[in-house]
This record gives C-alpha cells, sequence and structure tokens, in this order.
C-alpha cells in the first residue's frame, strides 16, 4: 500500500511551517501554521477543527477514522507539536498506516490510557508504559522530538507483542495496575454503583496499612504506572471511565474523600459522555464545576463536617479551587488550612448519600 503521508515533523513553539501544501496536524491545533483551503486537522485539542465525520474520543482514534475514509489526494507531512502517547500513536497511525491498522484497537486503548487515564488490553498497557518510559529517558539523553519520535515507531510492534526481555520488564513495571484490579475484583477495595453515572470506591484502613499518601497519590498527565499509587485511575476506568467516581479511603483519624471526574473532559471527546456543568476555558488551560446541584451538596457536607477542614471544589465559591486545577481529573476533595488532604469525620456512606440525588439525573 501506498504511503497516504509522506512524512512527519515534530515543530516546536514558533516553528516555521514546513515546506508543502496539504498538511495534517495531529493531535494538536495548527495555529497560525494553518492553511484552511490546504490542510486537515486530526485532533481533540479545543478549539477544534477536526472534520465532523472523523471525530472521536483520542486524537489516534480520529486518525483511524481519517484512515476509513481518507480525503483524496496524497500528504506531504503529519505535523505535531509535544511529545505524549496519543501524540506519538496519531503520526504513527498516518505515517505507518498497515501495521497500524492490524493493531487497531490496542493502539487506541494506549492512547486513552495517557490522554484519559483509562483501561487498557495487557499490550495497550505495554505501548503505553514503554513510550512513557521511552519519553522520559530519551529527554534526559538530551535527544531531540523528531529522534524521540522516530524511535517511539520502531519500539511499538516490539511493545505490542511483549516477547523480548524489554517487554518482559515493562509487564512486570504494570504490576501495580493488575493489583488494583485485584483489590477490587476480590472485594478488599469496595466498589459500590450508586447510579448510572455515579460509582463510590472506599479503600479500607486494612489495604491502605501504614502508607496512606499512596492511596492518596494523583497520578499526574501521562504519568508512568508505578507504585506511587495504590489504586490508579486508570483501575477504575476498567469499570467506570464514564463515571464520577468517589473514592473514600479511611485511616485511624477518619475518611480522606475525593470526588473523581472522568479523565477525558478537558478534551473535545466525541461520542463520550460529558459532565454537566464541568466547562473548560482558555482552550484547555483551565475548569471550573459550576453545576449548582453539586455545588449545593458540597457545601451541605461544610455544614455538618466536624472535622477542621474544609470541603474543597473545583469552583470560585470554594477555598483551594485553584489547587484542583493542576489535579484533574480530581475536582473536589476535604483539606485543612493548607490545602492538604486532610481525613473528614463524614463517613463514607454519608458523603455518599449526599451526593446521590445530585448524580442520579445524569
Amino acid at each position: 500500500m501506498t504511503a497516504l503521508v509522506q512524512r512527519f515533523a515534530v515543530l516546536g513553539f514558533d516553528a516555521a511551517r514546513p515546506e508543502g501544501e496539504r498538511i495534517i496536524f495531529c493531535d494538536g491545533a495548527g495555529g497560525r501554521l494553518f492553511h484552511e483551503d490546504t490542510d486537515l486537522e486530526l485532533s481533540h485539542w479545543r478549539p477544534n477543527r477536526t472534520p465532523v465525520e472523523y471525530r472521536a474520543a483520542t486524537s489516534t482514534e480520529i486518525c483511524f477514522r481519517f484512515l476509513d475514509a481518507p480525503r483524496v489526494g496524497g500528504w506531504t507531512v503529519a505535523v505535531n507539536n509535544h511529545l505524549d502517547v496519543d501524540g506519538i500513536l496519531s503520526v504513527y497511525t498516518l505515517v505507518h498506516r498497515d501495521q497500524a491498522l492490524s493493531r487497531r484497537t490496542e493502539l487506541i486503548q494506549a492512547a486513552e490510557m495517557g490522554d484519559f487515564w483509562e483501561w487498557g488490553d495487557p499490550p495497550a498497557q505495554r505501548v503505553f508504559q514503554g513510550l512513557t518510559q521511552l519519553i522520559h529517558q530519551e529527554q534526559e539523553m538530551g535527544l531531540d522530538a523528531t529522534t524521540i519520535y522516530a524511535n517511539a515507531f520502531t519500539s511499538i510492534p516490539h511493545l505490542l507483542e511483549g516477547a523480548d526481555p524489554a517487554g518482559r520488564l515493562i509487564d512486570a513495571s504494570l504490576a501495580p495496575l493488575r493489583h488494583g484490579v485485584d483489590l477490587v475484583e476480590q472485594g478488599k477495595i469496595v466498589r459500590s454503583l450508586l447510579s448510572e453515572r455515579f460509582a463510590h470506591y472506599v479503600v479500607p484502613v486494612g489495604v491502605v496499612g501504614d502508607d496512606p499518601d499512596r492511596a492518596l497519590y494523583i497520578p499526574g498527565f501521562n504519568e508512568e504506572i508505578s507504585d506511587a499509587a495504590l489504586l490508579w485511575p486508570h483501575v477504575r476506568a476498567r469499570w467506570d471511565a464514564e463515571r464520577v467516581c468517589l473514592v473514600s479511603v479511611e485511616s485511624p483519624s477518619g475518611w480522606f474523600h475525593g470526588l473523581w471526574m472522568p479523565g477525558y473532559l478537558w478534551a473535545d471527546t466525541a461520542g463520550r459522555w460529558r459532565t454537566p456543568g464541568v466547562e473548560f476555558h482558555d482552550g484547555m488551560e483551565g475548569y471550573e464545576v459550576i453545576h449548582p446541584p453539586l455545588v449545593r451538596a458540597w457545601q451541605d457536607l461544610q455544614m455538618h463536617e466536624t472535622a477542621r477542614g474544609v470541603w474543597s471544589l473545583a469552583n470560585q465559591a470554594f477555598a483551594f479551587q485553584a489547587d484542583l486545577q493542576d489535579r484533574f481529573p480530581l475536582t473536589g476533595r476535604f483539606v485543612d488550612d493548607a490545602g492538604r488532604w486532610a481525613p473528614s469525620r463524614l463517613s463514607p456512606h454519608q458523603v455518599a448519600v449526599r451526593l446521590m440525588d445530585v448524580f442520579a439525573s445524569w
């Protein structure tokens, strides 16, 4: 099969436009470089110029949809502007389309793991973990983004197969995901589906042990799986990717409560459930929870709280809401006077019952 896209380029901020017409901008906006009459955007970034017929959750899936029904003619170059798993896989899908099409499901899942903290089958987990490790290692070596992309493209088939020694090491590093699933499936972490869009996870002190920091860990965007977290958002997403999750963690002095939104809300994700009242602004730089029933329920939690601290929500009316901007998809929690996690005296049931009415209609 002849190449649909001749080459790729990774452009930094203020870079010049690549030579040639008919450029595809993948997983990112073309900005001032974009030519409306000749170019194409295949991205879930906001604001979004991707044609409606190609829109999907990840940019990788968008690129697959383009391959299903490409526009007439060839394309000069596939352009990206950053290093992450979805960005790499978007470009890979276009410039190595035969290989990509044969492993479509796994590559889309790997992109979802990176951008949305979602679940993937073992081959997807290896791709996500392997690419994340490669990005960090090669950035530390001082390699440029174009070289990292090229090396990533070479590694993807091996990561999918997982048969070489490196693949087995990556599989071993993914043990925290498997352990999290085991804890839920064995009922040691109790998962309850309280409504169609609301799930509750209760982590008892016997599971937490002497290290509550792991149970309270908030992973960053596209973060490598490690022992840092006890219950990765990816594990919850195996069952609850399109639900709001309340996570209650027991400690000897009370309960730590955190409210987590679906990890994809920051992007323009066609076909996914959109949480009412969670609005992003300035492109994708900030967000606010402005759903009045949820705001009232959060205020009610504060009224009934007897522990020292504050129920914080990503809303202008609440203290420490700015701190939650960098901790998405965590959007609400109980904190101390310095904005740090704090144990509440409200039980998991007391918190859940105040939120159930809010989410029952979602």
